[in-house]
């Protein structure tokens, strides 16, 4: 009975059909499954690779320390002087940003002249190293008044003191 029905399956045109088009249908199937496999990976990473480097950033950023070792306010001149250490444990701090503010007001000043203790100009603090900026402010600072000082680093960190002009 079975080798009657073989013969009549060959010949039936629409067996014939279903076979080849499961067969082209599972390799397209298995091509499109290739493809989205290897943009997958790519993509991961991709985003791996942008993970390490924020983690990595952040750490950075976790390393900083700066320490105000003295601010001191020029009534005379209206500049405010404020020396500062990197006592992190990590190299190449920058100051962005500094404010300066009282219960009051706040000023920000965007553009910092760096310098190292023997005058000359430094675009960032290495480990262990002491510098200094001064500000110059537009208005004179109250007498006896307390005023904050707020540095925003290059990578992000802030670092605040309080004095009394």
């Amino acid at each position: 009975m079975n080798s009657k029905k073989a013969p009549k399956l060959l010949r039936n045109k629409r067996a014939v059909n279903a076979v080849i088009s499961s067969v082209i249908l599972t390799g397209a199937v298995i091509a499109i499954s290739f493809a989205v496999l290897v943009w997958a990976q790519s993509h991961s990473l991709s985003y791996n690779e942008q993970y390490g480097e924020a983690i990595d950033s952040d750490i950075a950023r976790l390393k900083e320390r700066l320490a105000f070792e003295y601010v001191f306010y020029n009534r005379g001149e209206s500049n405010l002087t404020a020396y500062i250490m990197n006592c992190g444990t990590i190299d190449d701090v920058t100051v962005q940003t500094v404010y300066v503010s009282n219960a009051t007001w706040r000023r920000s000043f965007s553009s910092i002249s760096l310098k190292f203790l023997n005058g000359t100009l430094a675009q960032s603090l290495s480990r262990g190293k002491e510098g200094y900026f001064i500000l110059s402010l537009p208005t004179p600072l109250t007498s006896n008044a307390i005023y904050h000082v707020k540095i925003i680093t290059g990578r992000g960190s802030t670092f605040e003191t309080t004095f009394i002009a």
